[in-house]
């Protein structure tokens, strides 16, 4: 599942409140509290579908300005990446890409019924409504995390990179990926791939 959003804020800003995962309750009203346990690594509470869940999460990549990628390491299955889009030196576009597996006939009924999508999309639009309004982040980290890449997940990217960028265009176009259109090669086989381990 993918969505995006524009945002009224330099790059910077909306990437440095990115960051700071402890914030994410004041904006998300479903997210109930989180845990920065170290650089890489964050506990989270939160409702889904009003069950409550925690799992812990490992930042995989980070780069500033750029991307944020994340996965679960134990309790709800869970994985995504955000990135960071300037349109010019006072505008953003911020594309949020996650991937959940549900538990629990409650959770796997409301996934049928769009509530991750509808989610992120509340998600996204929280995010933007409080960085607007503060015309400021509450903090920032600028330090990059590169974990070492799976490498049949890497494998495959770089098969998919290896097409032309319209024909993943057109892949992703057929799939209903939301927002392909604005998205990088990359982003369009990262995509594609994703759409391919949910079905």
């Amino acid at each position: 599942m993918i969505t995006e959003i524009d945002i009224d804020t330099p790059v910077r800003v909306a990437y440095d409140q990115w960051t700071q995962f402890e914030d994410f309750p004041l904006f998300m009203d479903h997210v109930e509290k989180v845990e920065q346990l170290d650089d890489a690594h964050v506990h989270w509470t939160a409702r889904i579908a009003g069950v409550s869940r925690e799992w812990d999460a490992e930042i995989t990549e980070q780069t500033p300005d750029q991307r944020i990628a994340w996965t679960s390491t134990d309790g709800t299955s869970h994985a995504g990446v955000v990135t960071f889009h300037p349109l010019d030196d006072d505008h953003t576009r911020v594309v949020l890409q996650l991937e959940m597996h549900p538990e629990g006939f409650l959770e796997q009924v409301a996934d049928k019924g769009g509530f991750v999508s509808d989610r992120a999309k509340k998600d996204l639009a929280d995010f933007k409504d409080f960085i607007e309004q503060r015309g400021r982040a509450t903090g920032g980290w600028r330090e990059r995390i590169e974990r070492e890449p799976d490498q049949g997940h890497q494998r495959a990217v770089d098969e998919l990179m290896a097409e032309p960028k319209d024909e993943l265009a057109r892949r992703a176009s057929d799939a209903d990926i939301d927002g392909w259109s604005s998205m990088t090669k990359r982003d369009l086989a990262e995509a594609l791939l994703a759409e391919r381990a949910a079905r």
